[in-house]
């Protein structure tokens, strides 16, 4: 049966109260789409930056990860078959505020309960302490709360979608920052996001070095 145009605009009214059609939007980010990045400011940091390139500028998402809802103030991963994700931070209608290019440059799994601690001690874990340090001794800031003082995780609560099914992670997680130093058009820092995460009985650290995308250079279809 046809909506009437007086049930139409009532479900109009409704959906902009309810905030439906921002749920709607998110969903505009889902499997099996392509992300394609702008291959230039790797091309200009060279062999200066740790965050891989991707081996191709156009890959398949092959899972999307939802933090936060799917309004402002949510945040999108999109996993590559390349191996990295795009993370991208929401706004009004689910547009993209601020995207950044992660991959994954180290993996640990601590096997006691002092090796977790060095990673998670709230007096003097390196998941929140006001620096980190990566293999190659180069130090970073942190980004979220910058200062001297210690700055507990940030608990993220992540579920991904991918062609299997769904499922949710924990990640407690710190962002850190260094310049590059790098001449125009090229990235003006490179990340480091820190994450312990917890799925199921399984836990594991993965260091992801990253940069700043723009996100009009982004094409996601």
């Amino acid at each position: 049966m046809a909506s009437s145009p007086i049930g139409t605009a009532a479900g109009m009214i409704r959906d902009k109260i309810t905030g439906a059609p921002q749920r709607e939007a998110g969903r505009r980010y889902r499997v099996g789409m392509t992300v394609t990045l702008d291959p230039t400011p790797f091309l200009l940091a060279g062999d200066a930056l740790r965050v891989p390139a991707p081996r191709e500028a156009t890959t398949s998402v092959t899972e999307v990860g939802r933090i936060g809802g799917d309004g402002p103030g949510g945040m999108v991963r999109l996993y590559t078959s390349g191996g990295g994700f795009v993370q991208v931070a929401l706004g009004t209608g689910a547009e993209a505020e601020e995207a950044r290019y992660f991959a994954p440059i180290d993996e640990v799994t601590p096997a006691s309960e002092d090796e977790w601690g060095a990673w998670l001690d709230p007096r003097e874990g390196m998941i929140g302490f006001r620096e980190f340090q990566t293999k190659d001794g180069k130090n970073h800031t942190r980004v979220w709360q910058p200062g001297p003082e210690m700055v507990p995780p940030r608990v993220l609560e992540e579920t991904i979608e991918s062609a299997s099914g769904t499922r949710t992670v924990t990640h407690r997680s710190m962002l850190y920052a260094t310049p590059t130093h790098l001449g125009a058009g090229a990235p003006e820092a490179e990340f480091v996001l820190v994450e312990m995460t917890e799925e199921g009985s399984n836990a594991s650290v993965t260091i992801h070095a990253g940069i700043a995308l723009s996100p009009a250079s982004l094409s996601i279809v």
